[in-house]
């Protein structure tokens, strides 16, 4: 059962999504609440889905510590970015702790545009369709055909769950 201050993050996302995406919002409150632990974590003042800084963005940036799943135990990142340690799991993949440079959003309404950029990006066109059906969105954007949204191998379990409890709290 969500407090009284995560039905409020929740409404709130869920509102600010209506108008700034063409995705279910649904879906992106209920990203925004895993990506940032329904509120209480989030990088910079507005960066709600952990969108690291790319190559292309000349904007405000922050460095984070941050952990991450990769298949290969030598992933490297350019300074100031850098891996802290490396560790196998029982699955053989590798678990991360890492610096990485976020994207630092003046507004949610930039984040919530920057968001919905990327999910529209080649690498998602098979998720891209299915926009409007949080499930379906959800599991095609971790289903590791083309872009994979994130590296927690229960990412999309933990996001089909939050889709049902945003349903609850905003519909």
């Amino acid at each position: 059962m969500a407090t009284e201050v995560q039905r409020e993050f929740a409404q709130k996302v869920y509102a600010a999504a209506q108008q700034a995406t063409d995705i279910s919002p649904v879906f992106v409150t209920a990203q925004a609440i895993l990506e940032t632990g329904w509120g209480r974590s989030r990088v910079g003042r507005y960066n709600l889905f952990g969108i690291t800084r790319g190559s292309d963005w000349a904007g405000k940036t922050v460095l984070v510590k941050t952990h991450e799943y990769f298949s290969s135990p030598d992933v490297h990142f350019s300074d100031p970015e850098k891996v802290i340690s490396v560790c196998k799991t029982k699955t053989g993949r590798y678990y991360y702790t890492v610096l990485r440079l976020f994207k630092d959003f003046d507004s949610l309404q930039d984040c919530l545009r920057e968001h919905s950029r990327l999910l529209q990006k080649p690498g998602y066109s098979d998720a891209w369709p299915y926009r409007h059906n949080p499930e379906q969105f959800a599991q095609r954007i971790s289903n590791n055909v083309g872009c994979k949204y994130a590296t927690s191998p229960i990412y999309q379990q933990q996001l089909l769950y939050l889709i049902n409890a945003v349903r609850k709290i905003c519909l």
